[in-house]
């Protein structure tokens, strides 16, 4: 089993992570929190350490599992590989495009891999759509238009919606619509548009965001909105010979509509997808005997283009990437 130590033990690192880091791929050897108490209810023969060089030097790991907040993620990384650890870090990758290329470049010199949790490449309505593309049943993808809204009117005290480095939500649910746009269109876009703004009173970190990634004529439009009482359809994908719709995020249904020029619309299954095959297919490539899924340099463009979203806000304009 792949020895493993988890870094942060808050939402993502208790309820994304540590569930799938189980026999027959993972051992959770340890764990590093402020929160050693919740760390033992759970796993109570898990030693959790103050921090990361201590947990190092104490114990033998293969792989480091970062699930820290956004601004701790490239020193923690950082640390991790140059111990010869490889290392997942929780999306986004770092901070800023900076840190996400030194942080490439160190993997490659300690010959380690080194992985995002983009983890929304896994969801059934993504999966299917992604199989619907390779099968030609969609044609040439003309518009990819994807909603991750919700209603949440009054600002939580968590970072995520705080003033600080890495928050807000382009970093937060954006890293996962630009990852899956990537995806789909399988091409770096030519220019990007971006506008942010604050909608809740007193809000102290953008809470609504609209990007726009041009792939030549064809568009990716990733809306999130936090003030959308009722969202409407998460996924709208429009190809050359075939629509693809979604009802909501993390749908409960069974079925996606299917519509086709001139007939009536139709529901058909989704295939099966979680999130557990990401670490599924994460244990194959350590073990060399699979390519790695999100590589790096597909990381790095996330990265890349949400430095460009960033631009594209300030100046107002299309920002093309270079």
């Amino acid at each position: 089993m792949i020895r493993t130590a988890l870094i942060g033990f808050g939402l993502a690192g208790e309820h994304l992570h540590a569930p799938y880091l189980t026999a027959p791929d993972y051992q959770l050897v340890a764990v590093q929190s402020s929160r050693p108490e919740a760390v033992a209810t759970r796993y109570p023969d898990v030693p959790v350490y103050s921090s990361l060089e201590e947990l190092l030097a104490a114990e033998t790991i293969e792989l480091v599992v970062i699930a820290t907040p956004n601004a701790e993620h490239y020193p923690l990384a950082k640390t991790a590989l140059s111990a010869g650890c490889h290392v997942l870090v929780e999306k986004p990758f770092t901070v800023t495009l900076l840190e996400a290329e030194q942080l490439t470049d160190l993997a490659r010199q300690q010959n380690r891999l080194l992985t995002v949790y983009h983890n929304r490449r896994y969801t059934k309505d993504f999966r299917t759509l992604l199989e619907l593309v390779q099968a030609d049943e969609l044609g040439v993808v003309q518009t990819f238009e994807a909603h991750y809204d919700r209603y949440r009117p009054t600002v939580r005290a968590r970072w995520r919606e705080q003033d600080v480095p890495g928050a807000g939500l382009l970093y937060d649910l954006g890293s996962h619509l630009i990852d899956q746009a990537l995806m789909l269109f399988s091409e770096r876009p030519d220019r990007v548009f971006c506008d942010q703004t604050i909608q809740r009173p007193d809000g102290p970190v953008e809470d609504y965001t609209h990007l726009i990634l041009a792939f030549g004529t064809r568009r990716a439009i990733l809306h999130i909105g936090s003030l959308v009482p009722a969202p409407g359809p998460s996924l709208a994908v429009h190809g050359t010979k075939a629509s693809y719709f979604v009802d909501s995020v993390d749908t409960k249904r069974s079925t996606y509509t299917w519509g086709r020029p001139e007939q009536p619309l139709e529901e058909r299954p989704f295939v099966d997808s979680g999130f557990a095959d990401y670490y599924h297919d994460l244990a194959h490539a350590l073990r060399h005997e699979s390519p790695l899924t999100v590589t790096t340099e597909q990381a790095l463009l996330v990265m890349k283009i949400i430095d460009c979203a960033q631009k594209s806000v300030k100046e107002g304009t299309w920002i093309e990437v270079d």
